[in-house]
């Protein structure tokens, strides 16, 4: 009978495309792996090609998610659990569950005390990629001596591409359009909305289409460009316009997407589109952690030392603001 791995990551978009495929370097012939991902990121998971089971929980309401983790660990009964990202709680869980091997990063107060496979790692030092700094955890989980580089999601072409005509995306003689997603978190910094603007009339005065994709959320990023742009009969908005699955098939058939450090981003990564992904030079922003990983991602830094290492030091910069600096 197989044992029962448990694999946690509570977070968004890109952190969990960077953290899926670590599941790939267990053995499926002596182990079923269950995930517990944040609401809604399970339609993340199924992109992939590689099939997962999952739950649910959402940290944003802990006493709700408690209880839903207390009893489904009574019934998965889990040999091995791993925290690549979660609140305290969920270890604490793991601990009164006492599943026998809990890993996770030794960081905090009660990763020490609830976990007993802990692995030091300072990932503010973004030392390597945020997968292989779960790769890590797993290894050690494992007691594996090496496991795979270059890992990545990996999303097959769509089947259906009905969003393309839905949105008059379908161009003449098989020609193809690009995306640009300006949008972003705020957690990193980002092209300024004149630099995107800049980049979206030169490709339209070079005769092709340009989608907009993004959110509500997006829309301090969008505003300017937006009053410029919106009328313009060779750029197509579809900012709030799209669910998940006609985004990717609008993806898949751009011939490239332009975005920051976003889910997009990997999301257009993992369909092997070409993507113009731009990065902050701060260390905790840095691609070298959370870069887009594909067979076709050209990332995009300013060519800078920079000194921050959590934020941005603004004008106490010598080279503020670097981003201006990056070219397509």
């Amino acid at each position: 009978m197989k044992k029962k791995v448990l694999l946690i990551r509570l977070d968004k978009i890109g952190d969990l495309i960077c953290t899926l495929p670590a599941d790939e370097v267990i053995d499926a012939n002596a182990y079923d792996v269950i995930w517990a991902l944040q609401k809604g990121m399970g339609t993340i998971s199924d992109l992939d090609a590689r099939k997962r089971t999952y739950f649910e929980l959402d940290k944003a309401d802990p006493e709700k998610s408690k209880l839903k983790l207390r009893e489904l660990l009574k019934q998965i009964k889990p040999d091995v659990a791993i925290s690549f990202q979660a609140p305290w709680w969920v270890n604490f869980e793991l601990f009164k569950a006492r599943v026998p091997i809990r890993t996770g990063v030794k960081s905090q107060w009660h990763s020490f005390l609830f976990l007993n496979k802990g692995l030091r790692q300072k990932r503010s030092l973004a030392q390597k990629h945020e997968l292989d700094y779960n790769l890590e955890l797993v290894a050690k989980a494992f007691n594996l001596k090496s496991t795979p580089e270059n890992l990545h999601f990996k999303i097959p072409t769509p089947k259906d591409f009905s969003a393309l005509s839905k949105f008059q995306l379908n161009q003449p003689n098989g020609k193809k359009y690009i995306v640009v997603h300006p949008g972003m978190t705020g957690s990193a910094l980002n092209w300024t909305q004149p630099q995107y603007i800049q980049y979206i009339l030169e490709q339209a005065a070079a005769n092709k289409k340009v989608v907009i994709t993004g959110t509500v959320g997006d829309e301090p990023y969008l505003n300017e460009i937006k009053e410029k742009l919106l009328s313009h009969p060779d750029v197509i908005w579809l900012q709030s316009k799209l669910n998940l699955n006609e985004l990717v098939q609008i993806l898949s058939q751009a011939e490239h997407v332009v975005a920051p450090s976003t889910g997009v981003a990997h999301i257009a990564a993992s369909l092997g589109v070409k993507v113009h992904a731009i990065y902050s030079p701060v260390r905790v922003h840095h691609p070298r952690r959370w870069g887009a990983r594909g067979p076709q991602v050209r990332i995009h830094l300013p060519p800078v030392i920079c000194p921050g290492t959590h934020s941005c030091l603004g004008p106490a910069c010598p080279a503020f603001f670097c981003m201006e600096m990056v070219k397509i």
